[in-house]
């Protein structure tokens, strides 16, 4: 009876001896995540992801004008613009279909040396033939004659303005900077109810892809649902930017811009983009039924995204524009020069 009671010890004690290295190996093979180290890649998305949060708690203003609602809006009686800017609007026009596009940018004299950088870009992309350049001051356009676009400059008329404007370099976040914006708007109205499809620059921008003309038009016909507005993105899929935008004359578009207008003439702190994404808040943006779509955040980077995190680029992708915007005073020329997108 004795070795039957030893090969059963010994049986037990190997297993034991087994089931006690199994456990210890398991343990190694599976640490607790609070003992896991963080990837880079973790460290990146991390990263991007607070970035991007920054960017979207300096656009969130309160702002308590509601836009007037769909049932109450009602369309301007404008028509045909006055013959002599009618003439400069119609020789730089393109024609795709049915859409008359113009590519258009807002400046003034305190910005001309952007502009003309802007003007360079477009030039290395073949783009330079036909654009408008609408000047807020007088200076603007003795600037653009001087150097050669006399024809591609017209000054603002007057009656357009809501409020008297600087002539001079206005910095991003200072007092005289919304006012700026605030006359964007009140172009790109004008141009609406003209028949035109605006396609819209900042001049802080840089166009860097001869294909983007071809890219957007195909961009804004490829969807199912009629797409009436490409805007540019500030955030991933959340806050757009009206730096950059294509947009058709159309009865939604209208209201938007009257809106986001209504809204600056009561709170002249909110500037253009954030009048513009409380707008867009109230409106359908299902990806496949909505009217409004979105460029690609990597083909159409901010700032921030290009120059600070270098994105697309570390992708080894090229973008179609750079957008020199989240820069204050000289650094905005000083960061384009050193990316090599100073051309003058």
């Amino acid at each position: 009876m004795e070795r039957p009671s030893r090969n059963k010890a010994l049986t037990m004690l190997l297993v034991s001896t087994f089931l006690i290295s199994l456990l210890v190996l398991l343990s190694k093979l599976t640490p607790t995540q609070s003992l896991l180290p963080v990837s880079s890649k973790e460290n990146n998305s991390n990263a991007v992801q607070d970035k991007s949060t920054e960017e979207e708690e300096e656009e969130q203003v309160e702002i308590s004008t509601k836009p007037v609602s769909d049932k109450e809006w009602k369309p301007k009686s404008w028509g045909h613009l006055d013959s002599e800017l009618e003439k400069m609007v119609n020789a730089n026009i393109r024609v795709s279909g049915k859409d008359r596009i113009l590519l258009t940018a807002v400046a003034n004299s305190g910005m001309a040396d952007y502009t003309l950088n802007w003007i360079a870009s477009l030039k290395k992309c073949g783009l330079d033939k036909k654009f408008l350049v609408f000047a807020i001051d007088q200076e603007m356009v003795d600037i653009m004659t001087k150097t050669g676009y006399g024809r591609r400059v017209a000054l603002i008329p007057s009656d357009w303005f809501h409020k008297e404007l600087s002539g001079g370099f206005e910095e991003w976040q200072s007092d005289g900077y919304t006012p700026i914006t605030h006359s964007k708007t009140l172009v790109v109205e004008r141009l609406l109810y003209a028949g035109i499809t605006v396609w819209f620059s900042d001049v802080d921008i840089v166009f860097t892809s001869s294909s983007i003309y071809d890219y957007l038009v195909m961009k804004l016909n490829s969807r199912k649902a009629r797409t009436e507005v490409l805007f540019s993105q500030e955030t991933e899929q959340n806050l757009i930017n009206s730096g950059f935008y294509l947009m058709r004359p159309t009865l939604l578009n209208k209201r938007i811009l009257d809106s986001s207008i209504y809204i600056q003439d009561r709170e002249p702190k909110v500037t253009q983009q954030q009048a513009m994404n409380r707008v867009l808040n109230d409106l359908n943006l299902n990806y496949r039924t909505s009217q409004i779509a979105l460029l690609d955040l990597i083909l159409f980077p901010q700032g921030r995204l290009y120059f600070d995190r270098q994105i697309p680029t570390k992708y080894n992708m090229t973008p179609m524009i750079v957008h020199a915007n989240y820069r204050k005073g000289d650094n905005k020329k000083k960061d384009l020069q050193k990316f090599g997108l100073w051309y003058i």
